[in-house]
């Protein structure tokens, strides 16, 4: 395949797509063939929809006037994304991590974007598929570019790496998420500092949190690295939400996140604003003006209840700390819900059960588990247990008769969708 070519191709086109459904006007269309699908199915549609060029790998597809044939879909793509990728002398930052990738994304993105023309991933598009539609999606006059990353085996934020090739980055934390790809906590970490070795290799730049002895023992030698650079802010837990303060100029801004998790992505955007030479008043500003949203760490009033909805993703470290930041949540009455924390493999049912007997040590009004992983882990204890949302859905109008001015917690893997407790 002459990349060089297919690449003035993509430039006379609009754009990339992958899926026929949402197939814009004169857009490449690339049939990837993937477990559940192929996408050589849809190549007469493509046509039909307007596409400006058909990437195949299947001959019997083959369309005179219409399809360009590759021996590996998947592969063109991603050699495509780093072809355009090259075109650009910026800095690309990448992100990574077991918790937290997401909102250090939108954080960063908030601040850098008050001096530059920022360019970053959409929504979770941050694996293998979704890190290569990102790229060729990127406008050519992009000024910096944030990369998301995501993985749930070793070698595969090497490879994105590879695709994307970063000159910076960070990794937001190293936990528990994806112990069944990983097949250990040990391999998790090298799985994750697959990025700083690639920055190593590239002689890119790493930011890191000194406070976070995992990453910081984890650093290559003979690498750039930039601590965070947060000497002089200040946070405090101010029920709800996470507030800061400038220490030189005894200004304090309140965000809209929930949890002192979040600390220290703020203290990563913080980090590369000031990197980048944006003004503090407006790094503080984007900051608190930044709402989450998607499940991640959001406030909602229902009915005299206050929600905290962080039940986008869940793994035994991230369920641990949302817990703990709860309990710091004012004076009233709380309840948990908890979903299923999934990928979690042979180990699942010992996991749930720790982070019950975690739970436990603290005073909730009620707690409520959703999933049979759960269900099963609680043999014993004291919890309402459900084995999807739907169950507890229909229990959960008078359940929740005595919570008037109560607080819940809604924390769970994204798959138990525990938002659907709140649809009216």
């Amino acid at each position: 395949m002459d990349v060089s070519h297919l690449y003035e191709l993509y430039k006379q086109s609009s754009g990339v797509s992958i899926d026929s459904r949402t197939l814009q006007d004169r857009q490449m269309f690339f049939a990837i063939v993937g477990e559940r699908y192929d996408g050589h199915q849809f190549v007469d549609q493509a046509i039909k929809d307007g596409a400006s060029i058909i990437v195949i790998s299947d001959e019997s597809y083959s369309r005179e006037g219409y399809t360009y044939m590759v021996d590996d879909t998947l592969k063109c793509l991603q050699d495509l994304a780093n072809y355009h990728r090259r075109q650009f002398d910026v800095p690309v930052v990448a992100i990574t991590g077991s918790n937290g990738k997401t909102t250090t994304k939108e954080l960063i993105h908030a601040v850098l974007s008050e001096k530059y023309k920022v360019y970053t991933t959409r929504g979770n598009y941050n694996n293998h598929i979704g890190v290569p539609l990102t790229l060729l999606s990127a406008p050519i006059d992009s000024e910096i570019l944030i990369i998301e990353m995501g993985a749930n085996h070793m070698q595969e934020i090497d490879a994105l790496c590879r695709i994307a090739a970063p000159n910076f980055g960070l990794i937001t934390n190293i936990g528990q998420a994806h112990i069944e790809g990983f097949g250990s906590y040990e391999n998790i970490i090298i799985g994750k500092t697959e990025l700083y070795r690639y920055l190593s290799e590239v002689k890119g730049s790493i930011f890191y949190d000194d406070e976070n002895k995992v990453l910081s023992q984890n650093l290559p030698a003979n690498t750039d690295t930039i601590e965070y650079i947060v000497s002089d802010i200040e946070f405090y837990y101010n029920n709800p939400t996470l507030e800061f303060r400038d220490v030189d100029h005894e200004e304090r801004y309140v965000t809209h996140l929930y949890g002192i998790y979040n600390q220290a992505n703020i203290e990563a955007a913080i980090t590369l604003g000031r990197y980048f030479k944006v003004f503090d008043d407006n790094i503080f500003s984007a900051l608190a003006s930044y709402v989450p949203s998607m499940n991640r760490s959001q406030i909602k009033k229902i009915s005299g209840i206050t929600y905290i909805m962080d039940a986008y993703n869940a793994n035994p470290t991230s369920m641990k700390a949302s817990i703990k930041s709860f309990m710091n949540f004012g004076k009233q009455k709380k309840c948990l819900i908890l979903g299923d924390m999934k990928e979690l493999g042979s180990d699942a049912i010992p996991l749930h059960r720790e982070l019950l007997e975690y739970a436990q040590t603290y005073p909730w009004d009620k707690i409520v588990l959703v999933g049979p992983l759960f269900k099963q882990a609680a043999e014993g204890l004291d919890a309402l247990c459900y084995t999807d949302v739907q169950e507890l859905k229909q229990e959960y109008g008078q359940l929740i008769e005595s919570w008037t001015d109560h607080t819940v917690l809604l924390k769970g893997s994204r798959s138990m969708k525990l938002e659907l407790l709140l649809d009216s």
